[in-house]
């Protein structure tokens, strides 16, 4: 089962648009952010994969080599520009 892991809080306006959506929907909001999240990686898997594809292959890897070091932790993220907020 994957890990539970702690997000920022939203704003106020989120906030309360999050929390009448799950009023709506008789869910939590961590239900409805939970769902929202996965259907927003649904959404954008195509670019994700792209995305993957050229890292990888800027690594001298494959993409599923990539992904699997990604998931255990031993990825390289130094020089990753495409993810980078800095």
């Amino acid at each position: 089962m994957p890990k539970r892991f702690p997000i920022g809080p939203l704003g106020e306006h989120d906030d309360d648009w999050l929390t009448i959506w799950a009023w709506l929907n008789n869910r939590s909001k961590s239900v409805q952010a939970a769902l929202l999240i996965g259907f927003g990686i649904a959404e954008k898997k195509p670019e994700i994969e792209r995305m993957l594809e050229y890292m990888a292959k800027k690594r001298g890897m494959t993409p599923d080599e990539l992904f699997k070091s990604i998931l255990d932790g031993t990825a390289d993220s130094s020089g990753n520009e495409l993810g980078s907020e800095e």
